[in-house]
């Protein structure tokens, strides 16, 4: 998986995050069975557990511009 963070054009160096790309293994299948369901709550739930992966300040990705999943 690879995130992009939110337009941050107007952040100063020291406070933007950089794309980042992250082994989902763990949550691919209920990240999957959430978007084929358009289940809203469930992929939020993954997207936690994501971040938690991601070992980053928790709001530095919570609003992405963009997230992509390869298989």
């Amino acid at each position: 998986m690879e995130t992009n963070p939110v337009n941050q054009a107007r952040e100063d160096d020291k406070y933007k995050s950089p794309p980042r790309s992250i082994n989902v293994r763990g949550v691919w299948d209920r990240a999957v069975d959430a978007w084929m369901d358009n289940d809203q709550d469930e992929l939020d739930a993954v997207w936690d557990e994501v971040l938690d992966l991601i070992g980053s300040d928790y709001d530095g990705y919570s609003y992405v511009s963009s997230s992509g999943w390869a298989a």
